[in-house]
């Protein structure tokens, strides 16, 4: 059996050979260490500078090369891609370092290292935001969007002509959240309250959205792409971000019609949402998901019960917790993925992985474990 066939069987909720194995993510730090060499592939702080330089292709090329080996190491059924800067990638701006871990740009916004995940973040972006859109604004996007440079597709294009026939391409880079909200700009802050204030601007940005993703949706399905996913994460700790009325009456509509365009062009919906999304998991079934990654049970997600309650509808990609992984021993992630093996393997609809993604920071070797322990119980008899 293929990894392809493979992971179609268990969305099938079908039982395979062996349980397939993928990442929604995993850190440079962990690559760098299985393949034996610096990477820019998920490492943050060091692409971030790169692409300040003018050295797109040199990322590019890494991250082709280096997933390619990693891929081949860990014997990933599911590869996952996402969109790149377009090849003569010139930042407009670049931020010049003035201080340790400090960088400052022309309009004197400033950039910050953070070691929690060893990136670079702007901390001090002195962008207003705004509350209502014209006709001019939304027309400068479709302009945009005419003008998108296919070499945005590098990956998806090499992953799915090398793999596509062989193994599962998952596309990434489907946006639900961006396409409506970023023309409004401003903080965080400002885009959580702006539904509450004025949900009708929002949504005049529907057509639009339709348009991005159907773009992306069309040029997938040309590259052996299996499956597409969107990673907004509607959760927090204890309940959703924003309210779940707020969430159905804007952002369910779009997923709806995003799912059936990609499911159109004969290919699978999956989503990635950390946090506590009780309030909204029927409303994410009923708008066509096929897939959910990243059950985080320390926001109050009990795997078992997602199991129960939507094992025949969803297809789970979970098994160890991230916080595991970080902060556990050897010991605990053999224990903890024996234990989910158990519940999760029959009838199928699993893929093995981590609840978020392998994080910077935690024990590859824990991770290593974690697999170890798939490859020796992970399959179906």
């Amino acid at each position: 059996m293929t990894s392809k066939e493979r992971v179609l069987k268990t969305i099938a909720h079908q039982e395979p050979d062996r349980v397939p194995v993928g990442e929604w993510g995993i850190d440079h730090d962990h690559v760098s260490k299985i393949i034996g060499r610096h990477t820019y592939y998920r490492n943050r702080k060091d692409e971030t500078i790169a692409l300040w330089e003018g050295r797109r292709d040199e990322v590019v090329q890494s991250y082709k090369e280096d997933y390619e080996e990693l891929v081949e190491k860990l014997e990933y059924d599911i590869i996952t891609v996402d969109l790149v800067p377009p090849k003569g990638y010139v930042h407009p701006d670049p931020p010049r370092k003035v201080g340790d871990g400090v960088w400052e740009d022309s309009r004197g916004r400033i950039y910050k290292y953070a070691a929690s995940n060893d990136s670079i973040v702007c901390v001090d972006n002195r962008s207003q935001g705004k509350e209502a859109i014209t006709e001019e604004d939304i027309k400068r996007r479709f302009e945009r969007l005419e003008q998108l440079d296919d070499s945005i597709f590098e990956l998806v294009d090499y992953f799915g002509g090398k793999y596509g026939k062989e193994k599962a391409v998952l596309f990434r880079g489907i946006d639900i959240y961006d396409t409506l909200m970023g023309i409004f700009g401003g903080s965080q802050e400002h885009q959580l309250i702006l539904p509450l204030l004025a949900p009708d601007e929002i949504k005049k940005m529907y057509d639009y959205a339709i348009a991005y993703n159907k773009k992306l949706i069309e040029h997938c399905a040309r590259h052996n792409v299996l499956i597409c996913m969107q990673g907004k994460d509607f959760g927090m700790n204890n309940a959703t971000i924003m309210s779940p009325t707020v969430i159905r009456d804007i952002f369910v509509p779009l997923i709806k019609q995003v799912n059936a365009l990609t499911e159109a062009h004969g290919m699978i919906p999956f989503f990635h949402c950390c946090g506590n999304i009780w309030a909204i998991l029927d409303d994410f079934v009923a708008a066509g998901y096929k897939g959910y990654q990243s059950i985080q049970e320390t926001a109050g997600m009990d795997t078992r019960l997602v199991k129960e309650k939507y094992g025949d509808v969803l297809t789970l990609w979970t098994g160890i917790q991230c916080e595991t992984l970080v902060e556990g021993t050897m010991e605990q992630a053999e224990e903890e993925v024996r234990q989910n093996l158990e519940f999760l393997m029959p009838g199928g609809g699993f893929i093995f992985g981590s609840t978020n993604s392998v994080q910077y920071g935690a024990k590859t070797d824990n991770y290593l474990k974690a697999l170890e322990v798939v490859r020796k119980y992970g399959a179906y008899r």
